[in-house]
């Protein structure tokens, strides 16, 4: 019987080549630990296929072949979709979760995220590699409000009303929800569906301007339409990004796209 999440079909020394070359270390949270940052700093946040009216394929070898073989990222679902068969195959328990994107929203939003629940050495852990915007680098203890320092950020996870949970961070002082996180263990098919919202629909936000993140243990470089931020610590450096400038600006995110593929993002992003 195959899985349903299509771990079988995996190539695994095609992820591991591009995301840790060498030999793994450890096991249990060590090993979870180390996959996780390698992943959030190899693989960049990009959301191109979908501005150019394509819906990135869900099925295993696709996303390997665009994200592994090819200078690629992805959105969260190729993301966390790949991770999650990545420690399946390793031997870890993983549910895929459903949960509902409040930071830099208004009104109510739908469970269109996915994020990873995975048990290492009997304790839970939240893991998610592909939150575009201040998403962190380690996974997170699933114990009520304990604190998680990352560089100039901290994390928690506060229980919510309705089996959910409050994924929070502190950039300045201030605690902010990320998302929504419902405890419940989703089935392929759920995000299926939120994967044609947010790849199809005109109000998706993925759908309105470039969004590109990189990630590393002391930078977090970021694209939002035509405006390019580099933060390191508590400092902040932005420029603007015109079409010109898009060949470098891509490569410095570790992204390569063919010639019809460039000219067509130009053409898409000029009108943004």
């Amino acid at each position: 019987m195959s899985d349903p999440w299509g771990a079988d079909t995996l190539d695994l020394p095609a992820y591991l080549a591009r995301v840790t070359p060498g030999t793994l270390p450890g096991a249990g949270p060590s090993l979870l630990n180390l996959l996780h940052v390698a992943h959030a700093t190899a693989l960049p946040y990009e959301n191109i296929d979908l501005l150019l009216d394509r819906t990135p394929s869900l099925c295993v070898p696709d996303i390997v072949d665009k994200m592994c073989r090819r200078p690629r990222g992805g959105c969260c679902h190729e993301h966390n979709l790949l991770f999650g068969c990545v420690l399946e195959r390793l031997g870890f328990r993983v549910d895929r979760l459903a949960a509902r994107v409040i930071l830099g929203g208004r009104g109510p939003r739908p469970r269109t995220h996915m994020a990873l629940r995975v048990v290492a050495d009997g304790d839970a852990w939240l893991c998610d590699v592909g939150f575009g915007e201040e998403g962190f680098l380690a996974p997170l203890p699933l114990r009520e409000g304990e604190v998680t320092g990352q560089g100039s950020r901290a994390f928690r996870v506060r229980a919510h009303r309705d089996h959910q949970c409050r994924v929070e961070v502190n950039r300045d002082g201030a605690w902010e929800c990320l998302y929504l996180l419902s405890l419940e263990a989703r089935p392929p098919v759920d995000f299926a569906v939120a994967h044609h919202y947010v790849s199809t629909h005109p109000r998706s936000m993925l759908k309105r301007r470039l969004y590109l993140q990189r990630l590393s243990g002391a930078t977090r470089l970021k694209l939002r339409g035509h405006t390019l931020t580099r933060v390191a610590g508590d400092h902040a450096e932005e420029s603007s990004v015109g079409s010109d400038a898009l060949p470098e600006v891509l490569k410095a995110f570790g992204i390569g796209l063919r010639e019809e593929e460039l000219a067509a993002l130009r053409r898409v992003t000029t009108d943004m």
